[in-house]
């Protein structure tokens, strides 16, 4: 009976102890800010009094992020005069704290139970009419009404059209005012009403911003002709004044002798053709007219190119004489030589112009692919095959400038270029992933035109066209 009186002693004892134990432990846990308290969205619970404090300061001088679309604006709340009521927020604690009944809060700590969730909302005082200012502000900034695509010059970019943009500002000020008074949520994507009409796309008026722009500080005559061999949209500035041939002119020289060969040409008339086309050879242009053109008469050969121009309707495109000819020909007029707006004192022995150029290399890129004003116009003297291997023989043409200085490393040009004192020029057709195109341009500069002034320019032309024709590539160009 003793010993039975003695364990009950004991267990009594012990609870006794963990009763005393765990109700030290929860005066302690009673100390600090209870289980599932939140300040303004913030977690304080198991904190003391000056760590929710701290926390709530630091999280309410965080500036809050403001999207307007793409854009990213900070707002501290100081430009708003946000001032925290903390004293006020911590008064709301522990009235929360009090209200609870001790001995029914020991039995939930006994028991394990979990602490209903509450969250104190933020007091603060700001300057509302200072929130909307700042909103009026960013709309200033950002809004704007429908915008064209533009061409950027500096950079030889392009950049696509925008529809109208406006910030509601009375949308987006209770957004900003929650944000304001939280402090977990400080990211607001601001209303912005975008208008109905779509922006017009990117098109060769605006690569006709960007061409013009590039070439507005050139103090002498420039002709820029670009064709989409896709679509057979076509820009040409300046397309139709009159410059001199120069070694462009032998693409109308190739052509001819291809109409002119019975077959395949052979290996000599091969080594001559290339050396025409990829050494600017005037010798061997001047063989070609005369003994595959000419029939042995290069006078014959020079009339019956210039018939075979005019039958294409190229008209503004001649050879007066043969290359390096010293007796001065007989004038000869086209509408291209007779203006008076425009004059590159272009010269009398041999012209083009660009358009013509590219027209004509339009026909050859036609004619490879079996149709086009060629192969109607000489149905039984030039083949797709023959157009094939003019193509091939100005891809063999690298110089590495003028278009190909414009354009990424490996990337097919079949072009002829030509340069004199006066004139430079470059024509041809570039085979790239966006589309192939026929590009011509010429500078002319009275008396003398520098290669360090042209070769540039030509370049940044060259790479302006390929990038709006590539605009979806991401490609690089070399410089």
């Amino acid at each position: 009976m003793k010993n039975w009186q003695f364990v009950v002693f004991v267990l009594v004892i012990a609870i006794l102890f963990a009763f005393l134990f765990e109700l030290n432990n929860y005066t302690a846990y009673r100390a600090v800010l209870p289980p599932g308290l939140s300040l303004a969205g913030l977690p304080v619970g198991g904190r003391s009094e000056e760590e929710a404090r701290a926390l709530l300061e630091e999280a309410f001088s965080t500036p809050i992020t403001l999207h307007y679309r793409d854009e990213t604006v900070t707002l501290s709340p100081r430009k708003v005069k946000f001032r925290l009521r903390t004293d006020a927020m911590m008064e709301q604690v522990r009235q929360v704290t009090a209200s609870s009944d001790f001995w029914q809060g020991f039995l939930d700590y006994l028991l394990g139970n979990t602490a209903e969730s509450v969250d104190i909302p933020a007091q603060a005082r700001f300057d509302e009419e200072a929130v909307r200012q700042q909103l009026l502000d960013i709309a200033a900034r950002y809004d704007h009404p429908l915008q064209p695509p533009r061409a950027v010059v500096s950079s030889l970019t392009y950049l696509p059209g925008q529809r109208e943009q406006r910030l509601d500002v009375e949308a987006s000020l209770p957004l900003v005012i929650a944000a304001l008074n939280s402090a977990t949520q400080r990211e607001v994507d601001l209303v912005v009403k975008l208008g109905d009409q779509e922006p017009p796309p990117i098109d060769m008026t605006v690569l006709q911003q960007m061409l013009e722009g590039r070439l507005d500080n050139f103090d002498g005559v420039y002709s820029v002709y670009v064709k989409d061999l896709t679509t057979g949209e076509e820009l040409a500035i300046n397309a139709g004044v009159a410059y001199a041939g120069m070694s462009i002119l032998k693409i109308a020289i190739m052509v001819e002798t291809y109409r002119y060969l019975d077959g395949p040409p052979d290996q000599d008339t091969t080594k001559i053709l290339t050396e025409t086309m990829t050494l600017s050879g005037n010798f061997t242009a001047n063989l070609l007219l005369r003994y595959v053109i000419g029939d042995g008469d290069i006078y014959q050969g020079v009339r019956r190119l210039n018939e075979s121009m005019r039958y294409l309707g190229l008209v503004n495109t001649f050879m007066a004489a043969p290359y390096d000819e010293d007796v001065l020909p007989q004038h000869i007029r086209t509408p291209a030589n007779s203006r008076t707006d425009i004059n590159t004192h272009p010269d009398p022995f041999m012209q083009t112009t660009p358009q013509d150029m590219g027209l004509l290399l339009e026909m050859i890129y036609q004619c490879a692919n079996g149709g086009g004003t060629l192969i109607a116009a000489y149905p039984d003297q030039i083949t797709p095959d023959e157009c094939r291997d003019m193509l091939d023989t100005m891809s063999q043409n690298h110089i590495g400038s003028l278009i190909e200085a414009g354009v990424p490393e490996g990337t097919r040009v079949a072009h002829k270029h030509g340069w004199i004192g006066d004139t430079h020029g470059d024509a041809g057709i570039v085979f790239s992933p966006g589309g192939d195109y026929v590009l011509c341009m010429y500078l002319y500069h009275p008396d003398w035109l520098e290669w360090e002034v042209s070769s540039p320019i030509m370049a940044d032309l060259s790479q302006a066209v390929y990038r709006y024709f590539n605009r979806q590539t991401q490609e690089s160009p070399t410089q």
